[in-house]
């Protein structure tokens, strides 16, 4: 079945005159809401974009991508230094662009996220000022492009006064554009080479990367082509600090040059183990590929030297990664490393993890569970979704101050010192594998599509490992916790929508929305349309969109289409508006004689629910009944749904929503007892 859809001709289903286009916002008093008008939730609309893909045929509204689907697929040669005496990444490299669209281009746009650190650029948040990127070469096929012209007091990231012509290029904060003399038809390809370098920024930087002393972690560090897709054409959003990113899938091949005896983690699989680890190194490698046991590869310190090969004062490490939508490295002297394997796919394929820390006290829950909690969310994250696909997975430390960030095949984060803290932070953000590492959605634009959805998928390892509810570690890692955050927000006036785009969210508000809102919808979901319905509907539309890029729509019809229901009021109600759920149990009185008994429910929120009710009578029996959701679309917008049962044997207690399917902000009146 499919959602109702509208383009943006769609007018908002809550009344409203035409000479006022605003209302005060709801108050938060329960008693002053279910006093006003019921808000109906409209149908779910589309964005114009949108509509024409599914004209052209990419896209469908079913969730299925379109016959005619396609995406960009780049590839990258990456050649680059840590120089950390003088605190300098330089680089180059050869990207090499198919047009696999059908439009012909005229330009193209470049990621340079490391100018959020040039002065003047615009950022949502402070940072450490470090000049941005240096470009000391640009070339198009060959050809030397220069600069725009500008005056020497205008610096190369501030906004253009004019386009660019062909042969030059030009620096808007954290994006280059290059046009082209001729447009890049489909089917074409284009050669872009680029060298730039660029001064990490101390830690914590912006929260994602940067560099601590000897530890350094290169993320978003090289120039990167934006994404050029069938819905927007050209998504080149600036990097303001606050929200993620959106990145085409591509193919790696990077040569990371660093002093001797400093290891190297990263993205993909490292290709030259003979030229950088010493024997024994890579025999401690082989021997936690066959025995699944966590081994020691490196100890840092006087012993560290026999771990690597000798030969001379640097070591350039060279790794491949395939169809991958980033790459990542990190790299210290202080590191210890751990090695392990995880089993997946019932224990037909392995994967081989890698953990990187520092033996310090704020760091202890590493050396305890780095490899092994790694290994761990692998192996559960596969089994609740779906197949790992690469043959690597890193684990690093150090850097941020705070929670992690996921890259490709690796995350970083704080170091812990509790170890079901850890746990958690390492099941999240290694479960960015799937979303959006996999499901590659736009992050700028619709954080809630990665951040929300892993939020639920952590909840769901995290039970299986350590059950729930549970004491210990971080209440956010589950459902209860999730829950808890989210009502809070909500009970204090601040529910939200969440298809407001991640930099211009309230900052206060992001995580709790974003991230536990989110989880809680797909719980409710789950409780809607039952478990193996939503399961297997979820799990059918991140496979589907494996390397692709799914919109909101695509993940809303995906899902209605899979459990072959209507659920745009659903969407609707909990995605596109800030609206709690508040229910409770109005009265229960006898009625038509005495025989019969009516359980009157009272909506004291926003949101429309169906209404699962357990009556317990005095002879211990429970019977369960449910309200429809439309009970609440009567005469135009109820406030109040009626439901009638049996009298005898006596009611003693009714309750809403017994197994706590649903979000409701206050519990307390849920429940009527004789």
């Amino acid at each position: 079945m499919r959602i109702a859809v509208l383009s943006l001709a769609f007018l908002s289903a809550t009344a409203m005159s035409l000479s006022s286009q605003t209302r005060p916002a709801p108050s938060v008093d329960p008693t002053v809401t279910a006093q006003g008008p019921r808000p109906l939730p409209g149908p779910v609309y589309e964005t114009p974009g949108f509509t024409r893909a599914v004209a052209n045929g990419t896209r469908t509204r079913t969730g299925a991508p379109g016959p005619k689907y396609w995406v960009q697929h780049p590839r990258y040669q990456i050649a680059a230094t840590l120089d950390p005496i003088h605190n300098r990444v330089t680089g180059r490299e050869t990207v090499v662009y198919v047009n696999h669209a059908p439009d012909a281009l005229d330009r193209i746009a470049v990621h340079l996220r490391q100018n959020v650190f040039a002065p003047g650029v615009p950022r949502r948040q402070p940072v450490p000022i470090t000049g941005g990127v240096t470009l000391s070469r640009v070339s198009l096929d060959g050809r030397a492009l220069v600069l725009e012209p500008r005056p020497a007091a205008v610096p190369i990231t501030a906004p253009p006064e004019q386009p660019p012509q062909p042969g030059q290029y030009v620096v808007d904060g954290t994006v280059m554009w290059i046009p082209l003399g001729t447009p890049l038809k489909s089917g074409d390809s284009l050669r872009l080479e680029v060298n730039w370098s660029y001064s990490p920024a101390p830690a914590p930087a912006d929260g994602r990367e940067g560099h601590d002393g000897h530890v350094y972690f290169q993320g978003y560090w090289y120039p990167e082509i934006a994404v050029y897709d069938d819905v927007d054409g050209w998504v080149a959003d600036p990097y303001l600090l606050e929200a993620e990113l959106y990145m085409d899938h591509a193919d790696y091949d990077a040569r990371l040059t660093v002093p001797r005896g400093w290891v190297v983690g990263a993205t993909g699989t490292l290709m030259n183990p003979e030229s950088v680890l010493s024997k024994a190194a890579r025999d401690s490698v082989a021997v936690a590929r066959r025995t699944g046991r966590v081994v020691r590869v490196l100890t840092p310190g006087p012993g560290a030297a026999g771990a690597f090969a000798a030969s001379g004062p640097t070591a350039t490490w060279h790794y491949v990664a395939n169809d991958v939508r980033d790459f990542a490295w990190g790299s210290s002297d202080q590191y210890a490393w751990d090695q392990t394997r995880a089993l997946i796919d019932s224990g037909r394929d392995t994967v081989n993890i890698s953990s990187y820390f520092r033996l310090t006290a704020p760091a202890a829950a590493w050396r305890v569970g780095g490899a092994r909690y790694t290994r761990d969310a692998i192996e559960q994250m596969s089994a609740y979704l779906w197949k790992y696909p690469w043959p690597q997975m890193s684990s690093m430390e150090g850097v941020l101050d705070g929670g992690g960030m996921e890259y490709p095949m690796m995350t970083l984060m704080q170091p812990w010192a509790d170890t079901l803290s850890l746990a958690g932070d390492l099941m999240h953000e290694t479960g960015h594998m799937w979303f959006p590492m996999q499901a590659g959605s736009n992050e700028t634009r619709f954080p809630w599509m990665d951040e929300g959805f892993t939020q639920f998928d952590v909840a769901q390892g995290m039970k299986v490992l350590y059950g729930a509810p549970r004491r210990g570690g971080r209440p956010n890692d589950s459902e209860e916790g999730q829950r808890a955050g989210y009502t809070r927000a909500a009970r204090a006036g601040q529910d939200h929508s969440l298809m407001v785009p991640g930099d211009e969210f309230p900052q206060d508000l992001y995580f709790t929305m974003y991230y536990n809102k989110t989880g809680q919808i797909l719980a409710a979901l789950r409780g809607l349309v039952g478990n193996d319905a939503f399961h297997r509907s979820f799990v059918a539309y991140g496979r589907e969109w494996a390397g692709k890029h799914p919109e909101p729509y695509d993940f809303f019809n995906a899902m209605s289409a899979g459990t072959g229901r209507d659920l745009s009021w659903f969407f609707t109600t909990w995605f596109y508006h800030g609206w709690p759920l508040d229910q409770g149990v109005d009265s229960v009185i006898a009625v038509g004689g005495g025989d019969s008994t009516e359980i009157v429910i009272c909506d004291m929120g926003l949101a429309p629910m169906p209404v699962p009710l357990a009556v317990t009578r005095s002879d211990g029996t429970v019977q369960r009944v449910d309200i429809p959701v439309d009970a609440w679309w009567a005469n135009g917008g109820s406030r109040r749904a009626r439901i009638r049962v049996a009298t005898l044997p006596e009611i003693t207690r009714v309750e809403i929503d017994p197994d706590q399917l649903f979000p409701d902000v206050r519990r307390e009146n849920n429940v009527w007892k004789r």
